[in-house]
């Protein structure tokens, strides 16, 4: 059962920490019952470098050229490691949705009011990011005089419900895999919780939330040990594959709160390390790590604090953002690049740092005019 508004934080919580600071900004997660708005700072610098990190798999064209040097090749490496920034922001999530619904009661309108606020919060700007694909795909049969392949009515449809890898029409922006997973996840999660919240309250029991999402995150780890084969992309980009590392995030949080006995909580993130070590894969050791970086710093009553610069928190604010718009423009300075200068490695790296320059610019002037906008609406509704 959810806990109720006078119900103390836990020791790893407590709002008298001097490093508890109010931070302004906008997000889900913001408030605490009775305070000033403050925001967890730890969870916004990494979501700031997680989405800088997911451009540079998208980026690592700009060092694939023939003659490519050393530095070249190790930023190849370091690039596809970056799509590990795809766990973290899943494994936030759970963290910070567990966080946001920890004292809703999720009666079937409440499930509803969620995912409507859900959609509120990050249509609009999914929705602008896929006319702004579509008008790339426009500006590059004009430089290259090549036929675009145009999304067919279904597939922008389809795109617009999160349901085009379900429906099978692929992605337009290949980016955007992880938004249908998080919306599944959203989805699920809250029906899942209402469900266990209401099996809390017929037992009168209220340890069987956190309960049933640990009993449900064991077999979820048969994925990461491949235990059951991920033998196609419609299943890779689905929920199931990823589930667990939603899940552990919110049963870190469950864990700080002190609904989760942190026993439990160090018996299950031991055994995600496990796992790891079973198979190494570095999904895996991002999920894991994110989430014991998250309890630690909980622990340590560093969540309000830790990564709290100004620069971390930007980021931050706007990595939503830059998840969005990055993949166009990293295609049109990689064609950039092509025509107009001899590849090297100092090239590559300055077109690398003209494309995050650019990806930052675009995000900032799109979470100003639409995202933050709609934040707003969506925390209005939950009022």
């Amino acid at each position: 059962m959810p806990s109720s508004p006078s119900t103390p934080a836990p020791d790893a919580l407590r709002r008298d920490d001097p490093g508890l600071q109010p931070v302004p900004g906008e997000g889900e997660g913001a408030r605490e019952a009775g305070a000033s708005v403050r925001r967890m700072t730890l969870v916004d610098g990494l979501r700031g470098f997680a989405a800088l990190a997911v451009v540079l798999p998208h980026a690592a064209g700009l060092f694939m050229f023939p003659g490519a040097g050393a530095l070249s090749e190790w930023m190849v490496q370091v690039a596809l490691f970056g799509r590990r920034g795809v766990e973290v922001f899943f494994a936030l999530s759970g963290f910070v949705i567990a966080y946001t619904l920890r004292r809703i009661r999720l009666s079937p309108g409440g499930v509803g009011n969620f995912i409507l606020r859900r959609s509120m919060r990050l249509d609009p700007p999914y929705w602008v990011a896929l006319g702004l694909f579509c008008g790339f795909l426009l500006l590059r049969t004009v430089m290259t005089g090549k036929p675009a392949d145009w999304p067919s009515g279904m597939q922008l449809l389809t795109h617009l419900l999160y349901l085009q890898d379900l429906a099978g029409y692929g992605q337009i922006n290949v980016a955007f895999w992880t938004l249908c997973v998080e919306f599944q996840f959203y989805l699920s999660f809250a029906v899942l919780l209402g469900l266990a919240q209401a099996l809390s309250r017929r037992l009168g029991r209220d340890g069987v939330v956190p309960g049933f999402f640990a009993a449900l995150f064991v077999p979820l780890l048969a994925w990461p040990s491949g235990l059951v084969p991920v033998e196609t992309k419609a299943v890779t980009q689905s929920l199931l594959p990823h589930a667990y590392i939603f899940l552990a995030g919110a049963l870190t949080w469950w864990a700080l709160e002190g609904r989760l006995p942190r026993g439990a909580w160090y018996a299950l993130i031991l055994l995600l390390w496990g796992v790891f070590l079973w198979l190494p894969d570095s999904s895996t050791f991002a999920a894991a790590a994110t989430c014991s970086l998250l309890y630690v710093a909980g622990r340590r009553q560093r969540l309000f604090s830790w990564l709290s610069p100004r620069p971390f928190q930007y980021l931050g604010r706007i990595s939503y953002s830059i998840y969005l718009v990055h993949l166009p423009l990293c295609m049109l300075f990689m064609s950039i690049r092509v025509r107009v200068v001899e590849p090297s490695d100092g090239v590559a790296l300055l077109f690398l740092g003209v494309v995050l320059a650019a990806s930052v610019a675009s995000a900032h002037l799109l979470h100003t005019w639409v995202e933050a906008p709609c934040v707003e609406w969506a925390r209005r509704l939950k009022r």
